[in-house]
């Protein structure tokens, strides 16, 4: 069952995916692959980052010996994405999953009030 894509904020794609344009077709294949499969696709590094991380989701992708990162949370029949970046150092790791977990809380809130966030369109 496919699941509806979504993005917090409506900067996140095709924006944070400009710092690495090489691996952006294989970033549009790994998203169709969450719309189409759901937050654990089969052939895709994902795993859960658990409480620590505020329930967050990441999905690693290698691209040109390059590793790019996906982090994500699903909820019900949608999954909002919440930051794609590359993988650095671990100072800049803590910052995008410290990014990324404001911003879910942010959608959170919405969503809580009844506002929706962003449908994801692939360019």
């Amino acid at each position: 069952m496919p699941h509806e894509l979504k993005q917090w904020p409506a900067s996140v794609y095709p924006d944070e995916t400009e710092e690495f344009p090489e691996a952006k077709p294989d970033i549009d294949v790994a998203l169709l692959e969450l719309h189409r499969r759901g937050p654990s696709p089969l052939g895709y590094q994902v795993k859960a980052l658990g409480k620590g991380k505020g329930g967050l989701w990441q999905m690693n992708l290698r691209v040109e010996r390059k590793q790019i990162r996906i982090l994500y949370a699903p909820y019900k029949d949608s999954i909002v994405v919440f930051r794609i970046h590359k993988k650095g150092s671990p100072q800049e790791q803590q910052r995008a999953y410290k990014l990324a977990m404001s911003r879910k809380k942010e959608a959170e809130a919405l969503m809580k009030g009844g506002t929706h966030v962003n449908s994801l369109i692939l360019h």
